[in-house]
């Protein structure tokens, strides 16, 4: 192919033999290197064949004002030809070129109209310096994948198209540069061997032709600042700054169809989305024409594809609008005041567009798509994947949380706004929110599906694609679900961030919604991609709601196989969620929802939840019920508007820990408090302080804890009593068999010290009473006695009565040297290992007046000698009695302590039962003690069952 000449243009070239055989000369010299358009590393990019540069230059010759042609000289036609020629034609720059080219086998140029450059070697290194640091949306701009940079390799023949597209990205920038070098060192090819134009007709002609095409990559003033102040208007017999002018606005408005083959685009798969780009804007532009109504104005009717397209062309013909205004002005600027040169001009002033007006082009062309591109909002869309991993961490079982609880939100607000604007709403299924998870061959996929309010554009546009955005915190969501300040519904959603968490699921979010406002065929379908920044939305008939379809990978999908509970987060029955497993051994199961709990202001009578009332929630429900775990033990959970947020540690570990967000206050010295329960918020207005994972709290500044612990304690009191019926306070033995075999009484022992049932409880003929400070310092027993547990004992109620006042059993092992040594410092010398105060030594140490061990002989030394108790402690003990298998060691601390009778028959008992021994200790009522400070936050048990028995400590038997 050949390049054709317009003909005005041929016509006043061939005024000049000189100019016109340089330029007929030139261009046949670079016809083969042309014609060939290989052009190696933009494979797919659009055409720049000699088919492009005549349209390039048909284009000129048409812009080009009538009157502007007496001006115009031979030189102005050779200048722009060779300008037109050389302008793009770096991109046909092949291997060998290259390499020549960064190996600087291609000499400097001297210029008269830019400075020394740095050596294309330089160039190259700074570059791929610059490419290793490029983001994940640089990279796949040029490559459609984020993978690191590489150094290519040192020859030709191992270059990859990955490392064609890198060099591609290099020449692209410098292509203006490159054609500017070519008018002097000629076509870089192999080993310096080039190809070079024709002999210039004058001295830096062809210097001047190389800046006017490197010129069009350059600002216009910048171009023409550059040339001699002398020598603007006219240089070398050439108008500089209106070719230049020409130049790139022929370059601009030659778009067209043809430079871009559609059936091509459909055979290719076009890599980089740059090329794609360019492929289908040129494919958009339809036709090209003066508008009749404005003899300026360029008119170009364009029917782009897609939304994105449809910006890209917009800017673009913003970008020529402003070449346009820039053009005009330079050229008023260089030629207005001189009367022989103000006749140069383009007859381009405006450009119109189909698109202009985005409400006429949707009339009349009624295009598939929604004519606005989407964008992510966050500081950038490196940002999101820096967020992504260390809010979630790789669970994916959290993009699926996330989707579900605004699922649920839309349908809460679907019955919100029904029921407030009487709309019709009818769900043909028997659910409204549907997770399914799906296996195939190699891959998986996740759907959630809800049939709540939909979404709008709006929606998408400014909360669901906009990162830290909530829609249930702007004034539009208030003004419509609020009632005076207060939400009329109890959200899920919170941050506006649920969007990050879905792609720990996978990489690309296909999703469908309609508002429940909207006709049919109005609903809005769109894909957003991780790392994309923009987003595309076209009309679709779908039902009313949300669906959500999310392609996994085959690890994933194995990952939620495996264990359904991980994805099991929702809690309530209504709005009604169903759980769909889809495997390919298995085919369709429904799965369970293991958890369950009342809704909001359901009639909680004869269950096992408990209602209580606060200022800042709408509701706060609990149970002392617990929910099977991942590792199967069954916990006490938080739960707030029916999603799970964590499992609750249990009240005796984390009741000294005051930075534990849910440490409910009980009393600190109790060995006995309520165990932790399942606690069920209902918050509508974002008040539980949860942090931004959803998975604890942020705050111990919690209104509720107070009245909770203080229902807790009560409630539990008295489901304990429930247990009991007239008949099983018969007897002694009944009671204490009652009580062994209670399962479940809903509090936790804060000791290990506690083995049974029966060791927080001292029997008396008095009653029951908790082994508890609050009990003593009320009934104030004359001592209370340890009995090592035994099954025995329990039987014989005589010889308890006989023996016993008040007592406990301790449960526990004598069996070793050890435990027995252990026996005797918690329950006589009352201190643990550390020497301090046990749990015991707690509640009774104030009050104590001393203590009396009846130990076998024969384990005296082992757990009285030297070496087992303390030296102080040791030195008060004294052998008060003994006989030949038994001592009665006594621990005086106040006063005398009240003689004992019987002790040759309970010896005699303690033998038979082979018990190990018995400790009793003593008190003084009347002992003076600094007042303690209550801490008024503090509930326990005691004072519950306190309360509720009239303050007796003692209930009876």
């Amino acid at each position: 192919m050949s390049l054709n000449i317009p003909t005005r243009m041929k016509e006043k070239l061939e005024q000049d033999s000189n100019v016109h055989s340089f330029t007929i000369t030139s261009v046949n010299n670079l016809r083969p290197w042309l014609d060939a358009n290989t052009t190696v590393f933009f494979p797919e990019y659009t055409d720049h064949s000699f088919t492009h540069l005549n349209e390039v230059l048909a284009t000129a010759e048409s812009i080009i004002t009538d009157e502007s042609w007496s001006t115009i000289t031979p030189e102005d036609v050779s200048a722009m030809i060779v300008s037109v020629l050389l302008h793009d034609c770096a991109m046909h720059l092949t291997e060998d070129g290259f390499y020549s080219l960064i190996k600087d086998e291609y000499k400097p140029i001297d210029s008269r109209y830019v400075d020394a450059e740095p050596k294309w070697s330089v160039m190259w290194s700074d570059y791929i310096a610059e490419a290793k640091r490029f983001n994940s949306d640089k990279l796949k701009t040029i490559f459609n994948d984020s993978q690191p940079i590489e150094d290519i390799p040192e020859s030709k023949i191992d270059l990859s198209t990955r490392h064609k597209l890198l060099i591609g990205e290099f020449v692209r920038r410098h292509h203006a540069r490159i054609a500017h070098e070519i008018v002097f060192n000629g076509v870089p090819g192999v080993t310096g061997k080039t190809i070079k134009l024709a002999e210039e007709p004058r001295p830096r002609f062809l210097d001047l032709c190389g800046f006017i095409a490197k010129s069009h990559n350059m600002s216009l003033r910048r171009a023409v600042d550059a040339l001699d102040t002398k020598k603007k208007r006219e240089h070398l017999n050439c108008h500089v700054p209106f070719l230049m002018s020409v130049l790139r606005i022929s370059d601009y408005i030659q778009v067209q169809a043809t430079r871009a083959p559609y059936q091509l685009l459909n055979v290719t798969s076009l890599i980089s989305p740059i090329s794609r780009g360019e492929w289908k804007k040129h494919d958009a532009i339809l036709e090209i024409n003066h508008a009749d109504e404005d003899p300026e104005a360029l008119f170009i009717d364009a029917e782009p594809q897609d939304a994105l397209i449809f910006e890209d062309l917009r800017w673009l013909f913003s970008d020529i609008q402003r070449e346009l205004d820039g053009v005009w002005a330079v050229l008023g600027e260089v030629y207005g005041r001189f009367d022989k040169m103000a006749n140069l001009g383009i007859n381009i002033r405006r450009l119109r567009s189909s698109l202009d007006d985005i409400n006429e082009y949707t009339k009349k062309k009624r295009p598939d798509f929604i004519p606005k591109v989407l964008k992510f909002r966050t500081a950038d869309s490196e940002m999101m994947e820096l967020l992504i991993a260390p809010l979630y961490g790789n669970k994916p079982e959290i993009g699926i949380r996330e989707l579900v609880q605004n699922a649920v939100d839309a349908c809460l607000e679907r019955d919100d706004i029904v029921s407030k604007n009487n709309i019709s709403f009818e769900n043909h299924e028997d659910y409204d929110v549907c997770v399914s998870v799906i296996e195939h061959e190699n891959y998986g996929e996740v759907i959630v599906e809800d049939y709540g309010i939909g979404m709008t554009l709006d929606t998408i546009e400014n909360y669901f694609l906009n990162i830290g955005a909530s829609f249930r915190n702007s004034d539009r969501w208030k003004k419509t679900h609020e009632t005076d300040g207060s939400s009329d519904i109890h959200r899920t959603g919170r941050f506006g961030i649920g969007l990050l968490a879905a792609y720990l699921l996978g990489d690309e979010l296909n999703v469908e919604t309609r508002n429940i406002k909207s006709p049919k065929n109005e609903g809005l379908k769109f894909r957003c991609s991780r790392g994309s920044k923009s987003v595309t939305i076209a009309n679709i008939s779908c039902h009313i709601g949300t669906k959500i379809s999310i392609k996994v990978s085959k690890k994933i999908v194995n990952y939620l196989i495996k264990d359904t509970r991980k994805w099991d987060w929702y809690c309530l029955e209504n709005p009604k969620l169903r759980r769909v497993l889809i495997t390919e051994n298995e085919g369709r199961q429904l799965l369970s929802q293991q958890i369950k709990v009342p809704q909001c202001n359901n009639n909680l009578k004869n269950s096992s939840w408990y209602e209580i009332a606060t200022e800042n929630f709408k509701s706060i429900i609990w149970s002392q019920k617990r929910f099977s775990s991942l590792n199967n033990e069954r916990k006490p959970i938080l739960i707030c508007n029916g999603i799970f947020i964590n499992e609750v540690k249990d009240s005796y570990y984390y009741r000294y820990r005051r930075n534990d967000y849910l440490c409910l206050p009980w009393q600190r010295d109790a060995l006995l408090i309520p165990s932790t329960p399942t606690i069920a918020v209902f918050d509508n207005n974002g008040e539980l302080p949860l942090n931004i994972q959803r998975t604890d709290l942020t705050s111990d500044k919690l209104d509720f804890l107070k009245p909770l612990a203080q229902d807790i304690s009560l409630q539990v009191v008295k489901r304990f009593f429930e247990n009991f019926h007239d008949a099983d306070f018969r007897s002694f033995t009944k009671i204490t068999n009652k009580i062994i075999n209670l399962k479940y009484l809903g509090w936790s022992i804060s000791s290990w010290l506690y083995r049974s049932n029966l060791s927080y409880l001292i029997f008396s003929k008095r009653g029951i009473m908790l082994l508890d400070k609050k009990h003593l310092t009320q009934a104030k027993p004359d001592s209370v006695q340890f009995i090592v547990y035994s099954d025995k004992l329990l039987s014989d109620q005589k010889k308890i009565s006989k023996f016993f006042t008040d007592f406990s059993y301790v449960h526990t092992d004598i069996s070793s040297k050890s435990d027995r040594l252990m026996w005797v410092r918690n329950f006589f010398e009352l201190r643990d290992g550390n020497k301090k105060k046990n749990s015991y030594g707690e509640i009774l140490y104030e009050f104590l007046k001393g203590s009396r061990l009846f130990i076998r002989k024969k384990h005296y030394k082992e757990v009285c000698g030297p070496a087992a108790l303390p030296v102080t402690f040791k030195k008060g003990l004294e052998i008060i009695w003994e006989n030949s298998d038994w001592y009665i060691v006594e621990n005086k601390i106040k006063d005398n302590l009240p003689p004992f009778e019987n002790i040759e028959d309970l010896v005699a008992q303690l033998d038979k039962d082979e018990l190990a021994g018995v400790i009793y200790h003593y008190f003084d009522w009347d002992i003076q003690i600094d007042n303690e400070v209550k801490d008024e936050e503090e509930f326990s048990l005691a004072e519950a069952l306190l309360e509720l028995n009239d303050g007796n400590a003692y209930f009876k038997i």
